[in-house]
C-alpha cells in the first residue's frame, strides 16, 4: 500500500491537477485506490504552495462527482439489462438496500460520501431504483463537498501545523498512546462481560 500511495504522491507533484482530477475520478467510479491519502498530501502540498487550494478543491469535488454520475448512469441505464442477460439473482440484502434507498434518497447519498467503500455502491442503487437525476445531483454535490473539503482542510491544517505534531509522536506520546488503547480495551471488555 505504501508503494502505491509513493506512487500516487509522485504522479501528484508531476501533473498536479490532471493527476488529482484522474485517480479522483477513477476512485469515484468504483476501484478502491487510497484517495483520503492523496487529499491529505493535496492539502498538506497546498499550505507549502505547491497547490492552489481553491482550485485542488475544485477539481477534488468536480472529479468525484464526475465518477459517481458516471456509476448512477451506467446503473441506470444497462444495469437492470445486465443482470437479466447474466441471470445473476439479485440477493435479498440488495433488494432492502434498494428498498432503503428509495425511501430515503438524499440522506443516504449524503451520508455514504464519507464511507469510501459504501460510495459507489449508493451510486449504483441510485442508478437502479430510478432515483431522479436532480436529487441526486444535488446531495451527491453536497455530500462531496463537505467530504473532501474537510479532508483537504485537515491536510492543509496539518501542513502548516506538523511541528506542532511532531512532538507528540516522540518516544513518550507513543507510550502514552498505548496505555490509552489498552485502558479503553480493558474498559470495553469488562464493559462487555457485564452485560
Amino acid at each position: 500500500m505504501n508503494d502505491l500511495v509513493a506512487l500516487l504522491l509522485s504522479f501528484l507533484l508531476l501533473y498536479k491537477y490532471w493527476a488529482l482530477f484522474i485517480v479522483i475520478l477513477i476512485s469515484a467510479v468504483i476501484l478502491p485506490i487510497p484517495t483520503n491519502s492523496l487529499l491529505l498530501a493535496t492539502g498538506a502540498f497546498a499550505s507549502q504552495g505547491y497547490f492552489n487550494f481553491p482550485l485542488s478543491f475544485v477539481v477534488a469535488v468536480g472529479a468525484n462527482v464526475s465518477g459517481d454520475c458516471l456509476d448512477y448512469f451506467l446503473a441506470r441505464r444497462y444495469g437492470r439489462r445486465v443482470i437479466h442477460l447474466l441471470h445473476i439473482r439479485i440477493p435479498s440484502y440488495i433488494e432492502r438496500l434498494e428498498d432503503y434507498v428509495e425511501r430515503h434518497p438524499g440522506p443516504t447519498i449524503f451520508f455514504t460520501r464519507f464511507v469510501g467503500t459504501a460510495d459507489p455502491l449508493a451510486n449504483i442503487l441510485s442508478g437502479f431504483v430510478g432515483i431522479g437525476f436532480g436529487t441526486f445531483l444535488l446531495y451527491d454535490a453536497l455530500g462531496n463537498v463537505v467530504s473532501i473539503g474537510g479532508i483537504l482542510y485537515a491536510g492543509y491544517f496539518l501542513g502548516i501545523h506538523w511541528q506542532d505534531f511532531s512532538t507528540f509522536f516522540s518516544i513518550t506520546g507513543w507510550i502514552l498512546v498505548s496505555f490509552i488503547v489498552i485502558a479503553a480495551l480493558a474498559v470495553a471488555l469488562w464493559y462487555r462481560n457485564q452485560f
